[in-house]
């Protein structure tokens, strides 16, 4: 293999590996958008209690 097609192996490479590591990126900052989003009303609200059957 000669430099040339070397160095384009590395260019390429490196544009792949850059797409991958972007689109993880993302991924990874919509996740901890998600976790550091205040709890909704439904969620945060107490549960009611049951009311015991009639026997």
């Amino acid at each position: 293999m000669s430099i040339e097609e070397l160095f384009e192996l590395h260019q390429l490479m490196q544009s792949v590996l850059r797409e991958k590591l972007t689109a993880k990126k993302k991924l990874l900052e919509d996740r901890l958008r998600q976790l550091n989003q205040p709890p909704s009303d439904a969620a945060s609200a107490k549960p009611t209690r049951r009311v015991k059957p009639p026997t």
